[in-house]
């Protein structure tokens, strides 16, 4: 009688677990559509599409240099330390 009982709560939970999962997917689903038709409300799709031709627009010879001195890796550092940077100054206390 107990392991049926163990049982039953077991499925139980399972099926509290799915839901609650199924949840979070369709929310994270709103969530993405809702950023792609603002990108798409505010134009700025179009803007994205206009500046990945502007880099087919460089030559084999600055992207060969590009390459050899890391500006991928240095413009990634740059951006994620403006980002930190940002975040730190919104704090009550540090800004």
């Amino acid at each position: 009688m107990l392991s049926a009982l163990a049982s039953w709560l077991k499925s139980i939970f399972e099926q509290i677990a799915g839901w609650v999962i199924d949840l979070i997917f369709m929310v994270f689903g709103w969530l993405w559509s809702a950023l792609l038709y603002l990108l798409d409300a505010l134009g700025l799709a179009d803007q994205i599409r206009l500046s990945a031709t502007a880099f087919d627009q460089i030559p084999d010879s600055v992207w060969y240099f590009m390459n050899m001195f890391q500006v991928q890796f240095g413009l990634g550092a740059l951006l994620t330390a403006y980002v930190i940077r940002f975040m730190i100054r919104r704090l009550p206390v540090v800004g």
